[in-house]
């Protein structure tokens, strides 16, 4: 696997949408990766690197401990996180918990949606600003459920945890 240095991951140029694509690699020599960047799967990243907001990884990436991860970013299936990572309001597509923690709302991906809305039987069409004028009405009431998964009770709790 290529190993990257931090020189060649700056020289990377940025699309139109404003993402950087970082290929398949090793960047356990690097600490800090700016917003918008998009990694291929299989990355590993060493002890204590941080990430700025949208940033997305494919599956099987590692991360060592103490890593931190601005928010909205989003990870492919079977990443694996060192102790101590904290990520910010990130998107979360799985049945299982971030193994990590987090700060401010965890949100469900788009992807997600429709089971969402089976789950919680509440119309999730829209932006997330308009979902969420919709759920917190009845976030307490949702959160007394017994049939909730401790994933979902997990998701649904950072938003009313982020209320207070």
């Amino acid at each position: 696997m290529k190993k990257y240095t931090q020189r060649q991951i700056d020289n990377l140029p940025r699309d139109e949408w404003g993402t950087k694509q970082c290929p398949t690699g090793d960047y356990t020599a690097i600490r800090s990766f700016g917003a918008g960047c998009r990694f291929g799967a299989g990355c590993s990243f060493g002890a204590g690197c941080s990430f700025g907001a949208g940033c997305s990884f494919g599956e099987w990436c590692s991360f060592g401990a103490g890593c931190r991860f601005g928010e909205w970013c989003s990870f492919g299936a079977r990443c694996s996180f060192g102790a101590g990572c904290v990520a910010e309001s990130p998107f979360w597509a799985f049945v299982f918990e971030p193994p990590f923690e987090t700060k401010g709302k965890i949100y469900p991906t788009a992807q997600t949606r429709e089971y969402w809305q089976e789950r919680l039987n509440i119309d999730l069409s829209g932006c997330y600003g308009e979902i969420e004028k919709r759920i917190e009405p009845l976030l307490l009431d949702i959160l007394k459920r017994t049939d909730l998964t401790k994933c979902e009770r997990r998701i649904l709790e950072s938003w009313q945890l982020s209320r207070e």
